[in-house]
């Protein structure tokens, strides 16, 4: 009888213990359960007395230190890699203007003729190249900073819309793409004027770009909501049409286009940063994309 007293009264301590260790736990997943969703550089506050679970809060803690000082230098080196962006972007843009404006001078000189005048059009085709690019990377760099104020007014969406397409209407010709526009006229809204130009002109160029023989472009609109749809054969088929809006994905993966693959990913940026949402279909050798924004989202 005294054993089994004895053996009764261990395994009431045991017991006991095991209760106290596990309400221990218990307050370590409800400090980790706060740290995690108010990410802050709190630590574990523990005054428990039993030593394994002391040790577990001070690994924890120090993993916890480990994350956030990981944290703090990512952050520092994010801010450091978009400064350098800025500066490059603009340290080339000032050279790159130049090389532009005595180009197009030298285009005009009617003694530059043959093989000098047929070279000054690639060399200029180059720098329009290069000046789209940076224009992109400086776009993707104000995104990433939060430095774009936007200035929401009513715009003639339709009439912005037609004119771009104008602008691009010879590329298109050049490109043998038959457009079918389907525009709904005076088609209102509330909008960044340059974001929506951006966004036009990152769309009508992904169709030069990729697309082949057929393009059509919607635009439907009304009081509540507005619908954008740019559809265009495909030259190529897309393999991982997921990641077309990640920057810097392009499916080129040779290089042998000029796409940066930042052009549907700043679309999609500004799109959401003015409340809409993109959609992106491919079947086949169809691409589609589709804008939508509405009123209650604004």
């Amino acid at each position: 009888m005294i054993i089994l007293g004895i053996i009764i009264g261990i395994l009431l301590l045991m017991c006991v213990y095991l209760v106290f260790v596990l309400l221990d736990v218990r307050r370590v997943v409800q400090q980790l359960d706060t740290i995690v969703k108010d990410p802050t550089n709190k630590e574990l506050n523990l005054h428990s007395k039993n030593p394994l679970v002391r040790n577990l809060a001070l690994k924890i803690n120090h993993l916890l230190n480990k994350h956030q000082q990981s944290e703090r230098e990512l952050y520092q080196v994010k801010n450091e890699e978009d400064v350098a962006i800025h500066n490059i972007a603009h340290d080339l843009r000032t050279p790159l203007t130049v090389a532009s404006g005595y180009t197009q001078v030298l285009l005009k000189q009617p003694t530059i003729n043959g093989d000098n005048h047929e070279s000054l059009v690639r060399i200029d085709q180059n720098l329009n190249s290069v000046a789209k690019h940076l224009d992109l990377l400086l776009m993707y760099n104000r995104l990433n900073e939060h430095e774009l104020a936007f200035n929401f007014q009513k715009i003639n969406v339709t009439n912005l819309l037609q004119e771009m397409i104008l602008e691009m209407y010879e590329a298109y010709t050049n490109k043998k793409i038959e457009l079918k526009l389907e525009l709904q006229s005076n088609c209102w809204w509330v909008a960044d004027r340059d974001a929506l130009q951006r966004i036009f002109q990152n769309l009508l160029g992904n169709i030069l770009e990729h697309g082949t023989k057929m393009a059509e472009i919607k635009l439907t609109g009304d009081d509540q909501q507005l619908e954008l749809i740019f559809k265009n054969a495909l030259a190529t088929p897309i393999k991982n049409p997921e990641r077309l809006t990640n920057r810097f994905y392009t499916e080129d993966l040779a290089r042998k286009s000029e796409n940066a693959g930042l052009g549907l990913y700043i679309t999609q940026r500004l799109t959401e940063l003015m409340h809409g949402t993109v959609a992106i279909h491919v079947e086949n050798m169809s691409f589609t994309i589709i804008l939508q924004f509405t009123k209650n989202s604004l």
